[in-house]
């Protein structure tokens, strides 16, 4: 590197984070005017960081700009927090109405459907999940399938999570069902036409 390249990714490097915590300040604007009209500070906001990531990336590569791209980014936010924090005193409030979980009836019947959904259609879904990342994502045939592995639990855990709060029964049949199918079809379905 030559001293006029270290200027010029410096200069380069200045600009993209000015434009970065730019874009950081608009999306803050948006944020803060919720239910009004702020659309232009939204794709303002995130045109200012796609701008500043390709900025930093011509300057440091794309590795390193990639890397001081997400930490300018981070601090830029935290700035902006810092800057726009605002202490509330603590007001004792009663609430007047509070919200109790829905009363359902409850039998034996819709404690096992409860049960069989969670465990067993949640447990299908996720392996199907699993095995379509194992198979289809673009990554070595080793980091497919340690990461299809590690989907599985995690899917299944939320499988069941939601099962078990969802209310509806039919509801969480069917969508656990479509995806099952949809899970198994696009794993196995090209194969079997191949």
């Amino acid at each position: 590197m030559t001293v006029g390249s270290i200027e010029f990714s410096i200069l380069i490097s200045i600009a993209g984070g000015l434009l970065l915590a730019a874009g950081v300040v608009m999306l803050r604007k948006r944020w803060l005017e919720r239910g009004k009209a702020g659309r232009a500070f939204l794709i303002g906001g995130w045109i200012a960081i796609a701008g500043s990531l390709l900025a930093l990336a011509e300057a440091w590569g794309a590795e390193l700009g990639t890397t001081y791209a997400l930490g300018i980014l981070s601090l830029a936010s935290y700035a902006v927090i810092a800057a726009t924090f605002e202490r509330r005193t603590n007001k004792a409030r009663t609430r007047e109405g509070t919200v109790d979980p829905e009363e359902r009836p409850t039998n034996w019947r819709r404690g096992i459907g409860k049960a069989l959904l969670a465990i067993v259609l949640a447990g299908i879904a996720s392996i199907g999940v699993g095995v379509v990342a194992a198979i289809h994502l673009p990554l070595p045939p080793q980091d497919r399938a340690v990461l299809g592995g590690l989907l599985v639990p995690a899917l299944w855990g939320a499988g069941m999570a939601w099962t078990l709060c969802d209310p509806r029964l039919t509801r969480a049949t069917i969508i656990l069902v479509a995806i099952s199918a949809l899970g198994y079809g696009v794993a196995f379905l090209p194969k079997a036409f191949s």
